[in-house]
């Protein structure tokens, strides 16, 4: 019989006991910290309607949905296009599913809604390095908030989230939408060509400089307008100043200003000690639906960023409910990632007791320990005794290299024979156990 290759679909990942253990904790670190925060968990699904996915903003994103063939009928697929084979389509985030969700349930809802999502996205591009064409999302978003503080709400707690992960030195990048748009005009570029441009201008830390300007020469842009973003691009730097001679040569708007400087002072809260804050005007996010404030986190040792959003005041009218919104998603994947090369291969967040057995009859007094130990806060497992004692504890010590541990985690197996109990300490921590045979 031909063997059938058993690798996951390209750009998809399995992940052993260990790796589903240490996202398990991320998770559970992520949504304490947003539900601490007054955040509520809401859920969407992973499909929506193609109509709603397309035209939505999403930029280069929309291009790469994975679409779902319509059913219940009979199709004709000679000379068909793709859209109208197709009715529905996997999200490739997590906003507008939300606005959405706002749509159809605001009535429930409060009139500030902080909400969190986390569940997959997918997308049809190439997997590399930190990308995946299946990958988690953790979003959490504000909507109702028209000001300023929602998004300084939004980068406090989500860069606190990010150092309970372990993330170290983070270094929070943010731009405007707003800017973007007055250099656009202050350059001259036709609105026709403005979202290319800013597609182009998107990819400087793809191509570099010299990528960029070559991309912008081919849009065939007049002279005067090639020569004033290429003096942008040359004379824009990142740092923890804001450009003020800058943004009065573009003519920027006072509220822009005063935006960009209130996200700035975020730098003098205790809760972002240890993380730099930097204006950078090449921040672009290349979601179409920004109106506003757009930020990134990043880490230096990764080279990319872990999270990242903005305000996107103009998409929740599209569904017909016009509401001021922004959100922040962190990269579950590329912190995994991140934590992954810094040695954390796993978690173990509780005490582990793994009883044998080697007879059914003893199977009543090992559940009853078991559950003995549960009810104290300790996994437990009743386990047969067809492996040898040495190979079992040999793998359990090999699974916790690499370990994240929590305070009081032990691992224990215990040997449960004709009301014998012979324990054997695999961490040197575990405490007396003798409250099993009570």
């Amino acid at each position: 019989m031909e063997r059938i290759e058993t690798s996951p679909a390209r750009g998809m990942k399995d992940y052993l006991p260990a790796e589903a253990a240490l996202r398990d904790w991320m998770l559970g670190v992520i949504l304490d910290t947003y539900t601490s925060r007054g955040f509520q968990r809401i859920e969407t699904p992973a499909l929506e309607n193609l109509e709603r996915l397309i035209g939505s903003g999403g930029g280069e994103n929309e291009k790469l949905i994975f679409k779902v063939l319509k059913r219940g009928e009979k199709l004709d697929l000679s000379g068909a296009d793709e859209n109208a084979l197709a009715d529905l389509g996997l999200r490739f985030d997590l906003t507008v599913p939300l606005a959405r969700y706002w749509a159809h349930n605001q009535p429930k809802l409060s009139p500030i809604f902080r909400a969190i999502q986390i569940g997959p996205v997918w997308r049809a591009e190439r997997p590399q390095r930190g990308r995946f064409r299946q990958f988690m999302q953790c979003d959490i978003d504000i909507v109702g908030e028209p000001s300023v503080l929602a998004e300084m709400e939004l980068i406090a707690v989500s860069v606190e989230a990010a150092r309970k992960l372990g993330v170290k030195d983070p270094v929070l990048r943010f731009n405007d939408r707003r800017f973007l748009d007055a250099v656009l005009g202050w350059a001259g570029v036709p609105a026709e060509a403005g979202a290319a441009v800013l597609v182009t201008l998107d990819k400087l830390d793809k191509v570099g400089q010299k990528g960029v300007l070559a991309e912008i020469g081919r849009l065939e842009l007049d002279g005067r307008v090639t020569e004033r973003l290429t003096r942008f691009l040359e004379e824009s730097s990142a740092g923890a100043e804001l450009p003020a001679g800058l943004f009065e040569e573009i003519g920027l708007a006072e509220e822009v200003v005063a935006d960009m400087e209130a996200i700035a002072s975020l730098s003098r809260c205790s809760a972002m000690a240890g993380t730099a804050l930097v204006f950078d005007p090449t921040v672009i996010r290349g979601m179409g639906y920004y109106t506003g404030p757009i930020y990134e986190l990043g880490v230096e040792e990764l080279g990319f960023s872990i999270g990242g959003g903005g305000r996107y005041d103009e998409m929740l009218g599209r569904f017909g409910r016009p509401a001021p919104a922004c959100g922040f998603s962190l990269g579950f994947e590329r912190i995994s990632l991140y934590l992954h090369e810094q040695g954390a291969h796993g978690a173990q967040v509780a005490p582990e007791l793994h009883l044998r057995i080697t007879s059914p009859a003893d199977y009543p007094a090992a559940l009853a320990m078991a559950e003995r130990a549960v009810a104290r806060g300790v996994r437990a497992s009743v386990e047969g005794a067809s492996k040898k004692l040495g190979a079992v504890i040999r793998h359990l010590r090999e699974e916790r290299e690499g370990v994240v541990v929590a305070p009081g985690a032990w691992v224990a197996v215990a040997e449960l024979a004709g009301g014998e109990l012979k324990v054997h300490d695999l961490t040197g921590n575990t405490p007396d156990l003798g409250w099993l045979k009570e």
